[in-house]
């Protein structure tokens, strides 16, 4: 693996989300190769020719389940490590995760820069799974969404606030003194981490779940 110029597979079946984690991954890397794929099937015809130096995989694709599926992807890349991804974060996989060898699980509700520290650190070969709050709830701990919107960054709060005004990216990034990539990357992450289908939805998703003070 070269630190300069590592190789990424993302399998994600959510596009914007994929698009948001790459520009992220090429700002911090700007001479990374980074595969995208929607699901398993894609995953694997890639992987059939070449080995990344970090897979990020979501945990449920439409084709396959990330960690029911981690024995068949270990037979292309046997020693590639794997970061877990997940809206939704339950104890027992995390658990689960760990005893399969994953490096890390990591909470689609984390900031850039927990996301970047987790690769970081997945990348040297050590564990990073994220920490967060969690509570007990049906016999699971899961990170409940009002605990996910105190997590967000006061960039992130803004950027939603200004996707509330319907601002274009490239005025969003002249106003906080951002690049236009940056602020892409932010709103995909954003996008998808409210589960929304657009910008205007996303701000909606933000203020309804408490996540923005009106």
């Amino acid at each position: 693996m070269s630190i300069t110029h590592p190789c990424f597979l993302l399998v994600d079946d959510h596009a914007l989300f994929r698009t948001g984690l790459a520009l992220m991954l090429r700002q911090a890397w700007p001479q990374a190769h980074v595969v995208q794929a929607a699901g398993w099937g894609e995953a694997l015809r890639f992987l059939q020719g070449d080995e990344p130096d970090l897979i990020l995989l979501d945990v449920h694709l439409p084709d396959g389940h990330g960690l029911a599926d981690l024995a068949a992807l270990r037979t292309h890349a046997p020693a590639c490590p794997v970061l877990l991804m997940s809206a939704e974060v339950v104890a027992a996989q995390v658990r689960q995760a760990a005893a399969a060898g994953v490096k890390g699980f990591l909470p689609k509700s984390a900031t850039a820069q927990e996301v970047m520290a987790a690769v970081r650190t997945a990348l040297t070969g050590a564990h990073a799974f994220a920490a967060q709050p969690y509570e007990t709830e049906h016999s699971a701990t899961v990170l409940h969404a009002q605990e996910a919107g105190a997590a967000l960054t006061a960039r992130q709060t803004e950027i939603l606030r200004y996707l509330g005004r319907g601002t274009p990216n490239k005025a969003i990034a002249r106003q906080m003194g951002m690049s236009e990539t940056a602020v892409r990357a932010e709103v995909s992450w954003l996008t998808e981490r409210l589960g929304a289908h657009s910008r205007e939805e996303a701000y909606a998703s933000a203020v309804a779940q408490g996540w923005i003070p009106q």
